[in-house]
């Protein structure tokens, strides 16, 4: 189905995506184009789900949007609340709110350095297999190697948007999911976004991976010994192993949305949504924070303007945005004021390993444009 029933661009699209469902690249998706006076067009094509029963995909499905949470809850609240509301700035000191990791490998690393993912902190790590805890969580990150010196160079890490989380909850004094929608979701009246679905809503959910084979391989590969992993088809729960374990909210990951709704998240990025970003926390979002390092990152985003980027060429180069592990992605042209939300449950019913989604994040990219 497509929000442009006249013809080219959104039935381009649709029919587009259909064809990379039919190579199987994707076993299907859901789109949407905003601008300033909302979303422009929408589309979906291909199935939501291929096993155990096959459904297809439309608008109003929902997607485990996965890293999108770091930009569109733990960022923006930060960016929105933290730093204009509870008096947080991004010099401050991540062991003056977590002194659980104060130790003198990490006592430089401030909350700047966790949004730009310049920490030194590791990627990503199998917490899940120490505890089910933040505390436990907040042990075996305090105890990890740095990777290298804060502010030296960039290293996308999970384990710093879960700080992040942590340091939002404490000090607003209320859970990260319930936080997020009090300040942003009902404000911005979206009904199908949220932490861990309700019975209300799996139903409309896209599923993810079968029995969580990815994590078992990648936790293998670092000897890594554990039971825990969940059998069967993985819907209406967060696919990411470190989230679930959390009971499925974490900063990091386990937002669910549908392109729609992602959409409206995405546009307060661009100041053309409800205003729940200020002048200096826009520019905080969509500048280079990283200058002289490999990869341009601001408080929120990855920015095109070095390296390889899905942006693709048909974006300019201040263009900005995310991608999501499970295959979504949110993008920005901020010259036209338009946001590019693309979300696939491309890791349904298994990762396919080799598989690079870059081009065809490009090329849809490519085709929005001319919307």
């Amino acid at each position: 189905m497509s929000g442009d029933e006249g013809g080219s661009p959104a039935r381009r699209i649709d029919s587009w995506l259909e064809e990379r469902a039919l190579a199987g690249e994707i076993p299907g998706a859901a789109w949407a184009v905003s601008g300033t006076g909302g979303v422009l067009a929408e589309g979906a094509a291909g199935r939501a789900a291929l096993v155990p029963e096959s459904s297809p995909a439309d608008c109003d499905t929902i997607y485990d949007l996965a890293s999108l949470t770091k930009p569109l809850v733990t960022s923006l609240l930060l960016l929105g609340f933290g730093f204009r509301r509870l008096g947080l700035d991004p010099e401050d000191p991540v062991r003056r709110f977590l002194p659980e990791i104060d130790r003198n490998d990490k006592k430089d690393i401030r909350l700047g350095h966790l949004l730009t993912h310049t920490s030194g902190l590791p990627g990503w790590m199998p917490l899940y297999a120490h505890g089910t805890t933040i505390a436990e969580y907040l042990s075996r990150i305090a105890e990890a190697p740095p990777q290298g010196r804060p502010g030296e160079r960039v290293i996308y890490s999970d384990l710093g948007y879960m700080l992040l989380g942590e340091i939002l909850a404490r000090c607003a004094t209320s859970p990260l999911d319930r936080l997020a929608g009090s300040i942003l979701f009902e404000p911005l009246g979206l009904d199908s976004t949220c932490f861990t679905p309700s019975p209300a809503l799996r139903g409309r959910v896209a599923p993810t991976e079968d029995s969580c084979h990815y994590e078992r391989k990648l936790s293998a590969e670092k000897g890594v010994k554990f039971s825990g992993f969940r059998d069967g088809i993985i819907r209406g729960e967060v696919h990411d192993q470190n989230a679930w374990s959390l009971g499925g909210v974490a900063g990091h990951a386990g937002l669910f949305s549908t392109a729609r709704e992602t959409a409206a998240l995405a546009m307060e990025y661009l100041g053309a949504g409800r205003g729940l970003l200020d002048d200096e926390a826009l520019r905080w979002a969509t500048s280079d924070m990283t200058v002289g390092l490999d990869e341009a990152r601001s408080f929120a985003f990855r920015l095109a303007l070095r390296g390889e980027t899905p942006a693709g060429p048909s974006m300019p180069p201040e263009a900005f945005g995310h991608n999501g592990f499970t295959g979504t992605s949110a993008w920005f042209d901020p010259r036209r004021k338009r946001a590019f939300v693309l979300l696939t449950n491309r890791v349904h019913p298994e990762v396919v390993e080799g598989f690079d989604m870059m081009p065809l994040r490009r090329e849809f990219h490519s085709l929005a444009r001319s919307i």
